[in-house]
């Protein structure tokens, strides 16, 4: 195995702010075993593509987060060389973020 790869994709209650996206993004890695190499940063979606994005690299990959205003929809990507527990993700997620509906898919990334 080369990477565990955590796709969640959902809904949330309601829209988040780009500090919500930031604190997730500082405080995530620690939660999982991780360090911040750099980041985070965070951009403003422009007006046909609302929302905000934000990502981080840690040191075995990157976390990356994707809001959409349109249908409060989120996506979150996390990806480590390194074994994570993803169950540790998604409920540090729920905690963060008024989640109503969560579709969840973990890959392992393999050599070819």
């Amino acid at each position: 195995m080369i990477g565990l790869h955590l796709m969640l994709d959902g809904v949330m209650r309601s829209p988040v702010a780009s500090e919500t996206v930031e604190s997730i993004l500082n405080e995530l890695p620690g939660r999982i075993g991780m360090k911040i190499i750099a980041g985070p940063v965070i951009v403003e979606g422009n007006e046909c593509n609302p929302g905000w994005t934000g990502f981080v690299v840690i040191d075995k990959s990157h976390i990356v987060i994707h809001t959409f205003t349109e249908g409060n929809r989120i996506s979150i990507d996390v990806y480590s060389c390194q074994p994570f527990d993803s169950g540790e993700v998604e409920r540090y997620l729920h905690e963060k973020i008024s989640l109503t509906r969560v579709n969840k898919r973990v890959v392992n990334r393999s050599e070819a």
